[in-house]
Parts: C-alpha cells; structure tokens; sequence
C-alpha cells in the first residue's frame, strides 16, 4: 500500500466515535450534556472545515498533533467546570463531549475535500 487510507480511517473512526458517545448519553446523560456534545461536534466540523490544510511540503503539524494536547487538557478539567451548572458529571460523560469534537473533525476531514491527504490545522 503506497497510500494511507486517510479518509477510510478518519470515517471509520468517527463513526465509531459518535456512536460510542450516543450510547454514553443515552446511559448516562442529561439534556444539558447532550446539547454540549452537539456543540462540540459542530465545533469540530467548522474548525475542521476551517482550518483544516494539507500538509504538503511545509512544517505544519498534523491536526491530531495540534489538537490533541488541548483536548487531554480540556477533558482534565471539564468535570470542574460544568459541576456549578451540574452538580455532578460522570468521567464517561466528560469524555463523551471531548470525544464528540474530535468525532466532528474526523467526519468533516473525512468527507471534505483533503479527504485523503495528511492534514494539518493551519490559521491562514
């Protein structure tokens, strides 16, 4: 294989993504929680969308690279800052909405036009 299957893979895992975070909202999860991980997930779609560049010839980073430190640090202190709106919020729960935004940047990278190239978040 001379090619990375780069869209197969961004498709596949965020289908995978959402759906496991479909089921953890309909476990575990309130209306509250639920409109949070749809809004991460069109976040994602539109930063995705927005930013999302091939990384060609230049030094730019893969996305996951680029965003994968602020999602670890985001799920960190996610349950903190949604318990005065909340009360209380499940780890499943907190990583359902983290995981929700990184599900949209998948599918929209996945089904847009750098569908199958390595791509990075470049603000240009």
């Amino acid at each position: 294989m001379k090619q990375v299957p780069y869209a197969a893979i961004r498709l596949v895992g965020g289908v995978i993504a959402t759906l496991w975070c479909i089921y953890v909202f309909t476990r575990e999860g309130s209306v509250v929680t639920a409109f949070l991980g749809i809004a991460l997930f069109t976040a994602g779609w539109f930063a995705a969308q927005r930013f999302g560049r091939p990384v060609g010839l230049t030094n730019n980073r893969p996305w996951l690279d680029t965003v994968l430190p602020v999602a670890i640090a985001a799920f960190a202190v996610l349950p903190a800052a949604l318990y005065p709106f909340l009360g209380s919020i499940s780890v499943a729960i907190g990583a359902a909405i983290i995981v929700l935004f990184f599900a949209g940047m998948s599918l929209s990278l996945g089904l847009g036009p750098y569908s199958n190239v390595k791509v990075a978040l470049v603000a240009r």
